[in-house]
């Protein structure tokens, strides 16, 4: 029955939200709001109580998750003997885990931590930070990022703007340019719902972005117009 539903999810047949309930319920501890974003990947499902995955993770396309290393077969065809392996695999909360990134048998991931793709990870990696390669290494703090990514945001939001201009000759709708939203929406409940941009984000809480919005963010433009009007002076 697991391979068949297994076979199943990969054709696509089942959703991936049913898959990580019946991973579950083979006694996989998965944390509430983890998200899988691809039927293309692996999770070990041989021992599957040696793997926990915490709350609010994101598991991309390409994924391999392990506890086991089957490289034993070697060892038995020189040595004669069968020596066994299986090591506990943690990923904490709140944890991106890029695409094609693999997870090795006792990793120990910990919590806010994104791993770069194509990584493979091993070991311990602590709370709040940046991992990349092969073997992954610490590339930076989660601080730092933050930093970088907030330094880039008005820039990247710029450059997304004129190049939808160019594309279709027109300017994009507040819902069109996704995820910039908050540099210039007006702080008003009504006024976002009916902009229509997508707030429910997937392996999230949909609430607590919009509290935070409401409370604690404060809008770098004071108007979308505002925002074009320095797009267009930005473009080339």
């Amino acid at each position: 029955m697991k391979k068949i539903y297994k076979f199943l999810f990969q054709l696509g047949l089942i959703s991936t939200d049913s898959y990580l309930n019946h991973l579950r319920k083979r006694g996989m501890k998965i944390g509430q709001g983890t998200k899988i974003f691809d039927h293309n990947f692996f999770i070990d499902e041989q021992r599957p109580y040696m793997i926990e995955i915490g709350k609010y993770c994101r598991i991309t396309r390409g994924v391999i998750i392990l506890q086991h290393d089957y490289s034993r077969a070697v060892l038995r065809r020189y040595y004669g003997d069968i020596v066994g392996e299986s090591k506990k695999t943690v990923i904490g909360d709140n944890v991106f885990l890029g695409m094609n990134s693999i997870i090795l048998m006792g990793t120990n991931i910990g919590n806010n931590v994104i791993v770069g793709a194509g990584s493979v990870v091993s070991g311990k990696i602590p709370d709040n930070v940046i991992v990349c390669g092969n073997p992954a290494k610490i590339v930076k703090t989660l601080d730092e990022h933050y930093e970088t990514r907030k330094k880039l945001y008005v820039t990247e939001a710029i450059e997304t703007f004129n190049e939808f201009y160019r594309k279709f000759n027109r300017d994009p709708t507040i819902k069109e340019m996704g995820a910039f939203w908050p540099l210039y929406m007006p702080k008003d409940i009504h006024i976002l719902k009916k902009s229509g941009v997508f707030t429910n984000l997937s392996a999230d809480n949909e609430n607590e972005i919009i509290k935070h919005w409401l409370e604690l963010e404060i809008p770098v433009f004071s108007s979308y117009n505002e925002f074009k009007i320095i797009c267009k002076k930005n473009r080339n």
